[in-house]
């Protein structure tokens, strides 16, 4: 804006608007025109004096007083020309007005500007000492110009100096803002051209002269703005803000750190800004509430929509959110305030309001879960009102002393465990009194504890004054008067001496129970030795004798041999099954095994027995049973042989049934509920409750007519309990039993099923092998001979340890076959002189009567290869042998693949199963064929329904059957049906199978009964 147009303003602001003349005006401003330079310039000169050098500014004073005798010389001009309107009659003023006062008065003003413009230059000179002083960089910047002036001081922050801008007056000064920070104030420019903005407070990065950058603070606003609104000035200062950056990055850092700490505190933590709001929270606060998600996802939300769904949580829950909005609206801080939980836990809350300033920002809430100590607390309660109780109605000792042992009170009860009266023993030292030597060092250790607040129990030998041979129980705690101020010791005394007899006669009861105990395992293992041994020659002889030609009444005496044997072997087992499940020492498989071919298996065993005593004999099994469990398929086979035989034993007609039922079917697991009922002669409520005892039966006759321990029953609870199962009996006299098992096993896959061992032994696999077999029993020797010449092997002997060390170190052998017990020197030692002191490598297999857990782990630590107990299976020794000598039984195609000549069924594994009973064969094969008919039959219903479970199912037990036949070919079908995914419409190729199966059943059947002209059909 120019100075005439300064000027006019004045002259409307001192004169009357009636008196101005619009023309005349503009002739007067024209003339101050032409004597005055344009106001624009004097502002430039003023701005330019504000950033220029002292002396600088005393000459632009000096020019700034001839302007002012120029513009009083206007002045003068001006009172012409304002005479000059009185001659004009359309100017209309009072005729009081005296225009030439109002001239005087515009003199006085400029008089006053004048003097105002003095101080005006004292005022700037304070101005730029204290601009000299301070920190912040006063700046301007003109828009029409694109021009930015800098007051620069000593403190320059930009470290620029007033040369910098000489004459460059367009400079850019975002040149000086680093690169990645110029947007922010480009866009601050842009904004104030756009009218969006009238000041600014921004922050960013400048580089220095040495190429370091450093953060300002750039604050300013408009001065003056275009008649159109436009910007045409701003004024700023800019501020050093390096340190505030640093310092507010440590407490960025100590903040983060801050909020890890509080995230990961075992306290429920909820943080709320002033607006209600979340800010932060913790694991510990979302698992308190059951909050879903996690903690980052309540940052934000409405904290009155967490309260009000926390609620419910509480037993009371309108009274949580009543507590809740006091204690938000008093802003004060509570602590410890417990609160309820509706599930019986106990939280304890504290509220912390935070202020800054005393301005109100927000606080926080901390949830403690004090469940334990509550429970506590009230048992502590509870024990205290207890001992109270004790004291009172029982003979217990209390003595008070003081921090030097003191005593200041007794009651009766101490007096007469002390034989003291009370004026003895009051104001004596209750160390010295009762106290032995060997248990100061106890008191004092217990009286520092009393320092420390500690409560504890002990006891102690101690004096009294009949004897020193008493033992108390002695409860110490400390003892605080009014004020809790530690003033001694408060002790509850319990005579112990005749507890502490019985405690020691109960060690020496126990050791002598300890040595029994070893004794009887020591029998045990003692007793399955020697008894082993025997069976074991026996039993393998008896194998050897039915390899050779025997007529029919040898077979006869053989198998009842070898009967008899089986049956003792079985009591054999039963007790060391019960001695080693007494002692914990029965370990059960996990793997993975069929349940219906488990129970199908074993029922098949014991059906003919049933059937024999014209029992019916049936098993079910659900359908929807896992086709692979997990667990361990010998100890439930022993479980339901032992349940089965005993139905069987002990009914003597009817029927006898086993239903394996489904209970539940999860995912990863199933609960199966196992059945077996009969029509037998049931058991008196009374026996019923000492069923499971060992050595159990009801009466003597029934060890007289059935046999047996009487430990089955008792091994079969234990075992089932140990699969983490449940039994429950039902039995009636005269009425029969039911016996019902509910188990759990985890699913499994077909690669948990253990892999079938398809090996087979050749004739001369022992051929050229040196074996050395070490046993003190001629049987056993003449046994293990037998078999092993059969198969090639050479063998040598030895009745003990020491004379296989000697014919080890003597003679070359390719294996050991090593008994355990044997006089002058057992396997076991004999086993360590071969490895440590001949040094052999040798491979050595423990032989072994001994059943009990452990002797496998005992001969490996001793340096054998295996183990196998006896009696053992012949093929099961042949293959253990040549596994360590490197000749691996190998699988022989032969006895599977099938030719156009291979017949359509095969007996021999049937024949192994009845051991050549040709009656036994009959029998199997008529259940086979009554069996196999009804289930064509069925499948042919189920698959007229379109019940295709159960068509796999019976598809199913039909394999089963079949494969033991070896009629491969109608398995092979079996399989299929079983396996497939049947999902066509109608199932014509289902259809088919099943025809073709029919077809390869209805002309074996009719084979095998021409074989077996005994058979109908």
């Amino acid at each position: 804006m120019g100075f005439n147009k300064l000027l006019e303003r004045q002259i409307k602001k001192y004169l009357p608007e009636d008196y101005y003349l619009q023309e005349n005006l503009a002739r007067f401003i024209q003339a101050v025109h032409d004597s005055y330079e344009d106001y624009e310039r004097d502002r430039k000169l003023f701005n330019h004096a504000f950033a220029c050098s002292e002396n600088e500014y005393i000459q632009i004073n000096e020019k700034l007083k001839k302007e002012a005798e120029l513009k009083h010389a206007s002045i003068q001009q001006l009172k012409q020309t304002i005479n000059k309107f009185k001659g004009n009659e359309n100017i209309k003023y009072n005729d009081t007005d005296d225009l030439s006062d109002i001239i005087s008065y515009l003199e006085h003003e400029l008089q006053e500007k004048k003097k105002a413009d003095d101080l005006l230059q004292q005022s700037e000179k304070r101005l730029r000492l204290a601009l000299s002083t301070i920190d912040d960089n006063v700046w301007e910047y003109h828009f029409p110009t694109q021009t930015m002036n800098f007051a620069v001081n000593e403190k320059s922050i930009l470290e620029l100096n007033k040369t910098v801008f000489e004459g460059k007056e367009n400079l850019v000064w975002w040149q000086t803002i680093l690169e990645e920070d110029q947007h922010i104030a480009i866009d601050t420019f842009r904004q104030y051209m756009s009218g969006e903005i009238t000041k600014h407070c921004v922050e960013y990065r400048v580089k220095l002269k040495d190429g370091k950058t450093k953060w300002i603070l750039n604050r300013g606003g408009v001065i003056s703005k275009s008649k159109t609104g436009k910007p045409i000035t701003i004024i700023g200062t800019l501020t050093d803000i390096q340190n505030y950056k640093n310092i507010q990055g440590e407490l960025t850092a100590t903040a983060n750190r801050l909020s890890h700490l509080l995230i990961n505190l075992q306290t429920g933590v909820l943080l709320e800004d002033e607006n209600g709001k979340v800010v932060l929270t913790n694991k510990k606060f979302t698992d308190f509430f059951a909050y879903p998600g996690s903690p980052e996802t309540l940052v934000g939300i409405e904290c009155t929509e967490l309260y009000e769904s926390a609620s419910s949580l509480f037993t009371q829950p309108t009274e949580f959110l009543i507590k809740t909005a006091r204690h938000l609206k008093e802003k004060k801080p509570v602590n410890n305030e417990e609160l309820n939980m509706a599930d019986g836990r106990v939280l304890e809350r504290n509220y912390i309001p935070l202020f800054i300033d005393d301005v109100y920002r927000g606080h926080l809430w901390t949830y403690n879960d004090i469940t334990e100590r509550k429970h506590s607390e009230i048992q502590l309660k509870k024990q205290e009102e207890k001992y109270r109780s004790i004291i009172a109605n029982m003979n217990l000792g209390l003595i008070e002393v003081d921090l030097q042992e003191n005593i200041k009170y007794v009651n009766q009860s101490f007096c007469l465990m002390s034989g003291y009266e009370e004026h003895e023993l009051i104001g004596k030292n209750a160390a010295d009194m009762f106290v032995k030597d060997e248990f100061k060092r106890v008191i004092e250790e217990k009286n520092n504890s009393r320092q420390l607040g500690l409560s504890d129990a002990y006891e102690m030998n101690v004096k009294t004054k009949n004897s020193d041979a008493n033992w108390w129980l002695v409860c110490g705690a400390p003892l605080y008067n009014d004020k809790q101020q530690h003033i001694g010791s408060i002790g509850i005394h319990l005579d112990i001496t005749q507890q502490k007899i019985l405690e020691r006669q109960l060690m020496e009861a126990k050791q002598i129970a300890e040595k029994s105990v070893h004794a009887k395992d020591l029998f045990l293992a003692n007793m399955s030795h020697e008894i082993r041994t025997p069976m074991n020659a026996i039993l393998g002889m008896s194998k050897q004798l039915q390899k050779t030609t025997l007529n029919t009444q040898q077979k006869s005496f053989l198998e009842i041999i070898g009967t008899a044997a089986e049956n003792l072997l079985v009591i054999i087992n039963d007790i060391l099954d019960f001695s080693k499940l007494e002692a914990g020492k029965v370990t059960l498989e996990e793997i993975g095994f069929n349940m219906h071919d488990l129970i199908t298996n074993t029922s098949r065993v014991l059906k003919l027995k049933a059937e024999e005593k014209g029992l019916v004999f049936a098993v079910s099994i659900a359908p929807e049973v896992a086709k692979v469990l997990k667990g361990d398929p010998y100890r439930i086979n022993q479980v339901l042989m032992n349940l089965l035989s005993n139905s069987i034993k002990f009914t003597k007609r009817g029927r006898v049934t086993l239903q394996c039922l489904l209970n539940n079917n999860n995912p990863n697991s199933q609960a199966l509920e196992i059945v077996i009922s009969d029509t037998g002669k049931g058991m008196d409520e009374g026996f019923l409750k000492n069923l499971f005892n060992k050595f159990s039966q009801e009466d003597e006759s029934i060890a007289r007519s059935y046999g047996g321990t009487g430990l089955g029953m008792s091994i079969v609870k234990q075992l089932v309990e140990l699969m983490n199962g449940t039994i429950t009996v039902n039995s009636k006299k005269g009425e029969g039993t039911k016996v019902t098992i509910r188990l759990s096993f985890a699913k499994g896959t077909e690669s948990d099923l253990p892999k079938k061992d398809n090996s087979h032994v050749e004739a001369h696999i022992l051929a050229d092998k040196r074996i050395l077999l070490v046993e003190d029993n001629e049987m056993n020797r003449v046994v293990a001979e037998t078999i092993l010449k059969q198969y090639g092997a050479t063998i040598s002997e030895a009745v003990n340890g020491v004379e296989a060390v000697d014919a080890i170190r003597n003679h070359n052998f390719d294996i050991v076959l090593m008994d355990i017990q044997m006089p002058v020197m057992d396997g076991l030692e004999a086993t360590r002189h071969i490895r440590n002191d001949l040094h052999s490598t040798i491979p050595i297999i423990a032989l072994t009567a001994n059943a009990v857990k452990g002797e496998m782990e005992k001969c490996i630590q001793a340096g054998m290869n295996d183990y196998l107990s006896k009696p053992f299976e012949e093929e099961d020794l042949i293959r253990l042998i040549a596994k360590w000598l490197g000749r691996e039984a190998h699988f022989d195609p032969a006895k599977t693949v099938k030719t156009a000549d291979t017949p359509l069924y095969d007996l021999s594994k049937l024949k192994q199963i009845t051991r050549g009973d040709e009656k036994f064969i009959v029998k199997m094969l008529q259940v086979f064929i009554n069996e196999t008919k009804a289930g064509i039959t069925g499948l042919e219903q189920a698959f007229e329904k379109k019940d295709l479970k159960q068509v796999k199912f019976l598809a199913h037990r039909m394999k089963s059957s079949l494969s033991n036949l070896n009629i491969s070919s109608a398995a092979r079908i079996a399989g299929n049906i079983e396996n497939a995914q049947w999902s066509e419409e109608g199932y014509p190729v289902l259809e088919s199978q099943i025809r073709e199966l029919k077809k390869v059943v209805a002309v074996v059947i009719p084979l095998i009964m021409a074989d077996y002209s005994e058979l109908q059909y």
